[in-house]
């Protein structure tokens, strides 16, 4: 029987089987943290959400530390490092690319301005739509002084 089928026959859409079928396994998720909670940690059913705050602020508390900490420790990078992680990176991308395409001439650098140009784009789309969109409000403005100054002369 086909999953198509059974969700036509049940009256519920793929909506509907999605929905049912993550609350269900949410569901046993849930049931398994509070079983491990018990098990790990002695508390019973109705203290284990209580602990699982604790644990997740605990948790997020360490997070935040080694954050900070990494944010802050100084970059010392010597030019050997620099050297080997640029032929790593230009041998990774040969190596996706395939064999035929190391005879390419520049192929690392097309690679990385294809790259460049990829992180780029987005960026650069959303500038331009801002940028129409401040000129149509800009022109809109203007054409209603226009328009109220030509009532007034008229007048």
């Amino acid at each position: 029987m086909d999953a198509l089928d059974a969700s036509s026959r049940s009256g519920l859409g793929t909506e509907e089987l999605f929905l049912a079928d993550s609350r269900l396994a949410l569901a046993a998720l849930n049931v398994g943290r509070k079983w491990a909670l018990r098990r790990v940690f002695g508390v019973s059913r109705e203290q284990a959400n209580l602990l699982t705050l604790v644990l997740a602020l605990s948790a997020a508390e360490a997070a935040h530390e080694a954050t900070r900490r990494v944010i802050r420790a100084p970059l010392r990078v010597s030019g050997t490092d620099a050297a080997i992680g640029g032929f790593l990176v230009r041998e990774a991308a040969l190596g996706i690319a395939g064999p035929r395409n190391r005879d390419v001439p520049l192929f690392g650098t097309l690679m990385m301005v294809a790259a460049i140009a990829g992180l780029a784009l987005p960026g650069l789309r959303r500038a331009v739509q801002g940028f129409r969109a401040t000129e149509q409000r800009v022109r809109e403005q203007r054409i209603s002084r226009y328009i109220a100054a030509r009532r007034a002369y008229g007048s």
